[in-house]
């Protein structure tokens, strides 16, 4: 019997193995996996798979002292070739030099700047209470057009198409990776989503009583018989996902200069439940638009640039859809 690879293995493995090659330069950071989108913290997975890099900056680093510039050194995607089961998968620890991190560190001004400094070309935005610096990208960022898909209302006035700040610098770098391999435009069915009734940005917990200071009389007592019932405390507001603070973006397809439409319905071809990158997660039949899409998702994933990446793999509700995001104040990267 010939110990040849297959012909599967090959196909795929080059496809791979050309995503190292482009982005081998770029730093690591970790992965973990989380149960379900708009977790704060995820459980720790033993031998869950994960990775991060950062991607191109397409702007140099930051100029800005709101925090680190990201790291742009380290090893590459992949070390090289794939085995029986599929690429080679890295795990590195969460860094706080990734790209998420570092631009969910920055400051509403400090975002500003260095959108300037990279010459984005965005308007200010209104309609998008929840999101701190409310912007709309106003052209293409590196020969790459965001546009939403089924959007009744122009880009000048849908509310889905506002983003904060902070992920339009991550969609920056996510253009200047996505020029690499021939995409101008991603067509996305939503940014900013508005959130739940009564749902208020998320705010800093309450400051501890000074030291010293005594609990006021009676607090956490059961009222005594005859006496009135404290007031029930009102229903804590609604907790508004990444969506409704702009922070997050979800890809139907992408499309290439010659007109070739990677779509992520037609053409993921994976399963609830498999892992999206690494051994297992070879699609249901390798296509060129499959190899090609998951070779794409499986880099971005991999960058740091975002701290949560969701696939159809994850569960019905993403069918149709990649879902990234950036949380500003989490410590830590999902990819289901």
């Amino acid at each position: 019997m010939s110990a040849l690879p297959s012909r599967r293995a090959l196909s795929l493995g080059a496809a791979l193995i050309g995503g190292a090659a482009l982005l081998a330069p770029l730093g690591i950071a970790s992965l973990r996996r989380a149960p379900a989108e708009g977790v704060d913290a995820p459980a720790a997975a033993p031998g869950s798979p994960a990775a991060a890099t950062a991607p191109a900056d397409g702007g140099a680093g930051l100029l800005d002292g709101d925090a680190g510039a990201p790291a742009d050194g380290g090893a590459g995607l992949l070390d090289g070739g794939w085995d029986a089961g599929g690429a080679r998968f890295e795990l590195p620890a969460w860094s706080a030099s990734s790209r998420a991190a570092t631009y969910g560190g920055l400051s509403a001004d400090g975002c500003d700047r260095e959108m300037k400094r990279r010459g984005i070309p965005h308007a200010p935005a209104r309609g998008a209470p929840l999101v701190d610096r409310p912007i709309r990208i106003t052209g293409a960022l590196h020969g790459v057009t965001f546009r939403g898909d089924g959007v009744a209302k122009p880009r000048s006035a849908s509310p889905f198409d506002i983003a904060d700040c902070r992920l339009v610098l991550a969609l920056d770098d996510l253009a200047a990776f996505l020029a690499t391999r021939g995409i101008v435009e991603v067509v996305h069915f939503s940014m900013h989503r508005p959130g739940p009734a009564g749902a208020v940005a998320p705010a800093k917990a309450p400051a501890k009583p000074a030291a010293g200071k005594k609990t006021p009389k009676g607090a956490g007592k059961a009222a005594k018989p005859g006496e009135r019932a404290a007031k029930k405390p009102a229903a804590a507001p609604g907790r508004p996902n990444q969506h409704a603070l702009g922070l997050a973006i979800d890809v139907a397809a992408f499309v290439k200069a010659d007109g070739t439409r990677l779509d992520v319905k037609a053409d993921w071809l994976g399963a609830i439940g498999a892992p999206p990158c690494g051994p297992g997660s070879e699609p249901k039949a390798p296509t060129p638009h499959a190899l090609e899409l998951r070779e794409i998702l499986c880099s971005i994933s991999t960058s740091g640039l975002f701290n949560v990446v969701l696939t159809p793999n994850a569960n019905e509700a993403h069918a149709n859809h990649f879902h990234f995001d950036i949380k500003r104040d989490a410590r830590y990267f999902l990819l289901e």
